[in-house]
């Protein structure tokens, strides 16, 4: 049940503030930055909407991978475009014939934000719909300010996050979508792009480019290691394989891999997938922890043999940026990770290799997203009904489009994704868009205590990986601790 007293509400909020405390990955979202210096008391200004002249001026918070700055984004747009070209540190370097765009065409990825913003902007225009920007930074910096714009009932009109956003949807704290919207939603977007934003059967958030887990692989350490470089491992038991032959060819130099475990939330959304894929997770529908489950514990077991196809204490290392770098310097072979992986390896040089995920002997395939940016329209919106036209414009065949041709992500709505024309120019990104259906969920958030009972199901991987013990007795007692701190 949703909360609709305005007591309730605020005691709500004020559990969230003590339970919400995992940060968002930041691998989809390089272009992140902080808030504004000095800006640090955001819930006390005047309200983010305002209605002048007949039109409305709504506040959306900065996704970094589209942000252009911060104010009117009329008047950002030009600015935007000139520091672009004249940043001589760009590759590819931004042309002035790239920001005349042409739906179809080539985009140069450098002047994707602008035209992605530029393209919103004029649909908001035509509506009477004045856009402003506001930067309240990213992971828990972002967590903390939202929280305190929901307390003082001071919230822009559009806010964005990753995995915190389910747990305020949970809360009651967001406006669940228009009836229309929902239904054009189901019928027509990639369940990515929405599905871990649902809750009760209501829709309450929208992300336009999210990413999902691929497996990717380096191809020239295949071929010295004897091993077909397009062959995808289907099975477990296959990836399995590759990586021992890889790692004994290797012979210390070089590693099969298989993905990041790290206790924290890279891990968690990596590996993660592993879980989803065989039939396990992290929780009920209600918040409470599944730690201990025969699907779980089959999965972390597999966990344990990977670590010995890695250097020691790289699967597990806390610092998530040591793994990512090892695939960059060859090496490791193969990982999991989300669809920027493939222009990042193909930036530096590596011959790349992607694929779904393989699946265990009686898994299905299922995913969990990473680096998604949802969209959400609080409670207390100045300006709701302007607000959601925002998110139309997200998923408008104009942004899709765009989303399509730059080649990074893939889109979300069904009828770009599923063109021949994207299938053949995007075969990889077309294998990503199909990952982003079925049994996509995002990170869940806990009844209670959410950091606390992360800490204590990564801390029990860690131990399961690093060490002998029995899996089964260290996941026990994970459930037992977490259950007891969610009472």
């Amino acid at each position: 049940m949703l909360m609709n007293s305005k007591g309730t509400v605020i005691a709500a909020i004020l559990a969230l503030m003590l339970t919400i405390g995992m940060t968002a990955c930041s691998s989809g979202n390089a272009e992140n930055t902080g808030a504004a210096e000095g800006d640090t008391q955001t819930a006390e200004k005047e309200p983010s909407g305002s209605k002048e002249n007949g039109n409305v001026t709504i506040t959306v918070l900065n996704e970094g991978a589209v942000g252009i700055g911060v104010g009117i984004v009329t008047e950002l747009l030009d600015k935007k475009k000139t520091s672009l070209l004249e940043d001589e540190t760009l590759q590819p370097k931004p042309a002035e014939e790239d920001f005349n765009y042409t739906p179809g065409g080539d985009v140069n990825p450098n002047v994707f934000g602008y035209l992605y913003q530029s393209i919103i902007n004029d649909k908001l225009a035509s509506n009477h719909i004045t856009l402003k920007t506001e930067d309240w930074g990213w992971g828990e910096q972002l967590i903390q300010k939202q929280t305190a714009g929901f307390l003082a009932q001071n919230i822009p009109d559009i806010i964005v996050g990753e995995t915190q956003m389910p747990g305020f949807a949970q809360q009651g704290l967001l406006e669940p979508f228009p009836e229309d919207m929902e239904q054009y939603i189901r019928e027509h977007i990639a369940p990515a792009a929405w599905k871990p934003m649902e809750y009760d059967g209501k829709i309450y958030g929208f992300a336009s480019q999210p990413g999902v887990n691929s497996l990717f692989w380096n191809k020239k350490l295949l071929r010295d290691a004897g091993l077909d470089p397009d062959k995808a491992p289907a099975t477990w038991e296959e990836l399995a394989d590759n990586l021992s032959k890889i790692t004994a060819v290797g012979n210390g130099k070089f590693f099969g891999g298989g993905v990041y475990a790290g206790p924290n939330a890279g891990g968690y959304l990596r590996y993660g997938t592993l879980l989803i894929v065989n039939g396990g997770g992290f929780a009920d529908g209600q918040g409470n922890p599944t730690f201990n489950s025969d699907a779980n514990v089959e999965t972390v077991t597999f966990l344990r043999e990977l670590n010995g196809f890695h250097p020691a204490g790289l699967m597990a290392n806390t610092n998530e940026g040591t793994y990512f770098d090892a695939f960059k310097k060859g090496q490791i072979a193969y990982l999991i990770d989300g669809p920027w992986r493939a222009i990042e390896s193909s930036a530096i040089g590596i011959e790349y290799g992607m694929s779904p995920i393989p699946l265990s002997s009686d898994g299905k395939a299922g995913n969990i997203t990473i680096g998604a940016a949802f969209h959400s329209v609080p409670k207390d919106a100045k300006n709701k009904e302007a607000a959601f036209e925002y998110i139309r414009a997200m998923y408008s065949e104009e942004i899709q489009q765009l989303i399509a041709d730059t080649g990074v992500r893939s889109p979300v709505l069904n009828k770009i994704a599923e063109s021949n024309d994207y299938q053949t120019k995007h075969p990889e990104m077309y294998q990503h868009y199909l990952a982003m259906a079925g049994n996509v969920q995002g990170l869940p958030t806990f009844a209670k205590e959410n950091s606390k009972v992360w800490q204590i199901f990564g801390d029990a991987v860690t131990k399961s990986i690093m060490t002998k013990g029995d899996i089964k007795t260290i996941l026990d007692d994970a459930q037992k601790r977490a259950e007891a701190a969610t009472k």
